[in-house]
């Protein structure tokens, strides 16, 4: 069951309207980045602070010249503006306000409730990896010895996955080259003791070039609400090549039928898709269905926490 705000009904014409109109649409994008701001400053996230040092690092930009694919093509859906900056992801304001961006919006998911920045991502974390763990015994599925952490960011995604998983090999995958260079310097100057080294690969969620039969869970955090449908169904089809007999693929994002997504103020859901253009057609997809249309077993879904789900399933044997 999808949001009032989100599709066809009047209520969602109505917003759409409005995020059409170009002088208002300015301010809402305005006005959605400022909420994570002042949530993330208000906490202790030193989101300016954090952009100047990462600005004032030239390393980072030596870095995107090592990793980024010069023959990647960037898919229409990604190439314009979204999280209120108008180049997308492929700018470098972006990149360095994301991690800040990752902290507040787990924070905004577990509101009153004391937790420092660190202790709320941990715990939305828990809950996605809690949904993997449970459905990896429940199914027999196969140990994690191998991950790609799909649309990994600046890799925020990827280090708890190989903290979680601390024996495994990740690979994080993304289409922006300014933010895997934020996850390649975080890699190489705050190592972690007792894991793997995460590496990072510049490449289209659709196309990853990896070997096929290469891993044991795909895991795509937060990315599936920032794509078509189509991108979506062609996510899945490349994890199924991925993934290897019995391997498991997790897809957490909103929850369309949380009630806190379905009842979040008008004020929000306005700014929220002011900066998403692609909710109405992720708040109606059948997630499971295209699933189960790939070939993947089991599938389903269990609540990551009040707001989030995790979608998985099962490759078969």
């Amino acid at each position: 069951m999808k949001p009032d705000w989100a599709g066809d009904d009047l209520l969602s014409r109505l917003v759409n309207a409005a995020i059409g109109f170009k002088p208002l649409y300015a301010l809402m994008k305005v006005g959605a980045k400022h909420v994570l701001q002042s949530t993330a400053e208000q906490n202790g996230v030193p989101w300016r602070a954090t952009v100047r040092q990462l600005q004032n690092t030239p390393e980072i930009q030596e870095i995107r010249a090592e990793l980024e694919n010069p023959k990647v093509e960037y898919p229409d859906y990604y190439v314009q503006p979204f999280h209120a900056y108008e180049e997308g992801n492929l700018n470098w304001l972006a990149a360095f306000e994301v991690e800040s961006a990752t902290y507040s919006m787990a924070l905004r998911t577990f509101p009153d409730q004391g937790l420092s920045p660190a202790q709320a991502q941990q715990r939305l974390r828990d809950g996605i990896h809690g949904a993997l763990r449970d459905f990896q015994r429940r199914h027999s599925a196969r140990a994690l010895e191998d991950a790609v952490d799909i649309g990994c960011s600046a890799g925020v995604s990827s280090r708890f996955l190989a903290a979680e998983f601390p024996n495994a090999q990740v690979i994080g995958v993304d289409l922006s080259p300014h933010f895997l260079a934020v996850a390649e310097w975080r890699e190489r100057t705050e190592p972690r003791p007792g894991r793997r080294r995460v590496r990072y690969r510049h490449a289209p969620m659709e196309a990853t070039s990896l070997a096929s039969g290469c891993a044991d869970v795909v895991a795509a955090s937060f990315v599936i609400h920032e794509c078509r449908p189509g991108a979506i169904r062609a996510l899945i089809a490349e994890a199924r090549r991925l993934l290897r007999p019995c391997g498991v693929l997790l897809l957490a994002d909103n929850n369309p039928r949380s009630k806190t997504i379905q009842n979040l103020p008008p004020a929000l859901f306005t700014l929220m898709k002011s900066t998403e253009p692609w909710s109405d057609e992720y708040y109606q997809m059948d997630i499971e269905e295209a699933m189960r249309e790939a070939g993947f077993l089991g599938v389903e879904t269990a609540e990551a926490d009040h707001r989030h789900r995790a979608v998985l399933g099962l490759a078969p044997s």
